[in-house]
């Protein structure tokens, strides 16, 4: 498991460096209060496998990374935006600086670590594959917003993300 965990966070990694995925990724969560890194995960195991993920999967996955998402990264994500903002009516000074950088890298390792634990939830071997990746990512797309309490928009935001993150 911990070999599909680092092809995950690595492939996470390649993805959110492209032009334009990252916003992508911070409006869907930000405006249409998805997952980003359920949404990586279904982009990895559709682009890595064909492999689609079931309302039941996507509810596995989410469960086995419940705790880690609320008590670690949701808490140092709210502690470092709120850092973000109280910086910019503040002097410029090193120690804010080093301060906000150390809640970004905690909030990374947070994230590999919900990844990790995402992948738990899961028996790869026993996805369902598709014909081709794209149906794959649809599909599992389509199987988070029927899950998802997600606001309008979020298919075609999710389809933008798909153009930027492959192409």
């Amino acid at each position: 498991m911990e070999q599909h965990a680092a092809a995950l966070w690595d492939y996470s990694l390649h993805i959110y460096a492209k032009p334009g995925v990252a916003a992508s990724c911070l409006a869907l969560q930000d405006q249409h209060g998805c997952d980003v890194n359920t949404v990586l995960l279904c982009l990895w195991l559709a682009g890595a496998r064909s492999t689609i993920l079931a309302v039941s999967d996507i509810e596995a996955a989410q469960h086995s990374a419940a705790t880690a998402n609320e008590r670690f990264v949701q808490p140092v994500r709210s502690v470092r935006r709120w850092m973000k903002q109280w910086c910019q009516g503040t002097p410029e000074s090193e120690i804010n600086a080093a301060a906000y950088a150390a809640l970004k890298t905690a909030e990374l390792h947070g994230e590999r670590l919900v990844q990790s634990q995402m992948l738990t939830g899961l028996d790869l071997d026993q996805l369902t594959r598709a014909e081709s990746s794209e149906a794959a990512v649809q599909a599992s797309f389509a199987n988070y917003c029927t899950l998802a309490s997600t606001s309008g928009g979020v298919a075609e935001e999710l389809g933008e993300l798909v153009a930027r993150a492959w192409h």
